[in-house]
């Protein structure tokens, strides 16, 4: 791979994303208004928004041998991704999403199917990962999985991606994670997963400082319409959400973390810079549908800060 390039590793699955008249709470209903089935999966909307930056991306995954995985593969082929390793599993369901969002943008996310977490890394992939300057994973990804890019000599970006309730399922444990935090470069989480993790309640800046001292040396907590916390050593800087007309909210995390990896990881921008430039990212995807259908190009990320 040439210089800028990012390896996004973990799950490429497909979004079923309904509509709703509203978000149900327990024992109450909503119609769908409509209906798109999308290529997702954490992994995929990071290399797909960072290759759409001018980045060489490429993304590492598994689907099953059914019919989603045809289609997986049938999306990434006209994906703006350039390198694409997708191993098929025998039996089992392709990982998938459903989304559910409400007329004011608001979702939930409800992920099911096997293969993501059935992710095996070849030699071949290993040496991907060793060439290129950075690489994404999330706790979306097997454990073993991690723990094998964390010894790449390569800086790693990690997602927490979720609540530990939900992860704990799928193989991972606070003992290691713990292990894993000198070799992540960039933690990302949002605050619930954050407060899940370190089982507390403390506010944003309070959990900056509990990572750190976990052995995290630099990342961001990220709050929604609050705005982000973003720390490196001893160093922790609020950075505002930015007020937009939102659309959809689906995918702004992701959307941020790819942002984040171009300013802080690639371009090697200050820690208030990189900040400002990934919550611009994430607001403007914010503004249409969809996780990356509709994510901004470098040009409109720069026209909205300035």
């Amino acid at each position: 791979m040439t210089d800028s390039s990012v390896v996004a590793v973990g799950n490429t699955l497909i979004d079923h994303t309904y509509h709703l008249t509203n978000l149900p709470g327990p024992d109450e209903g909503a119609f769908v208004r409509n209906y798109e089935r999308r290529l997702g999966g954490v992994a995929t909307n990071v290399a797909t928004i960072l290759a759409r930056f001018g980045h060489e991306t490429g993304v590492v995954s598994c689907v099953a041998d059914d019919e989603d995985g045809d289609d997986v593969l049938d999306r990434l082929d006209s994906s703006p991704i350039d390198h694409v390793t997708v191993h098929r599993l025998s039996g089992g369901r392709t990982s998938y999403c459903l989304v559910l969002t409400d007329p004011d943008g608001q979702r939930a996310i409800i992920g099911g199917g096997e293969s993501a977490l059935e992710l095996s890394l070849t030699e071949a992939d290993v040496e991907t990962v060793a060439d290129a300057n950075a690489t994404f994973t999330s706790a979306y990804a097997p454990l073993d999985v991690v723990e094998t890019l964390a010894a790449v000599d390569t800086p790693l970006v990690y997602d927490l991606a979720g609540e530990f309730t939900d992860l704990t399922d799928r193989g991972l444990t606070r003992g290691a994670l713990d292990g894993l935090a000198p070799d992540i470069d960039r933690f990302v989480a949002n605050l619930t997963s954050v407060r899940s993790y370190l089982r507390t309640d403390a506010g944003p800046r309070d959990c900056c400082a509990r990572l750190r001292a976990r052995g995290f040396d630099a990342g961001a907590v990220t709050c929604g319409s609050d705005g982000v916390y973003l720390f490196e050593g001893d160093a922790v800087r609020e950075i505002p959400a930015f007020e937009v007309s939102v659309t959809d909210t689906t995918g702004a995390g992701d959307a941020f973390t790819a942002g984040l990896i171009h300013a802080w990881v690639l371009d090697g921008v200050g820690i208030e810079d990189a900040g400002r430039f990934a919550s611009a990212v994430a607001a403007l995807n914010c503004t249409e549908t969809g996780a990356h259908s509709g994510s901004p190009t470098l040009a409109d990320v720069e026209s909205f800060l300035d």
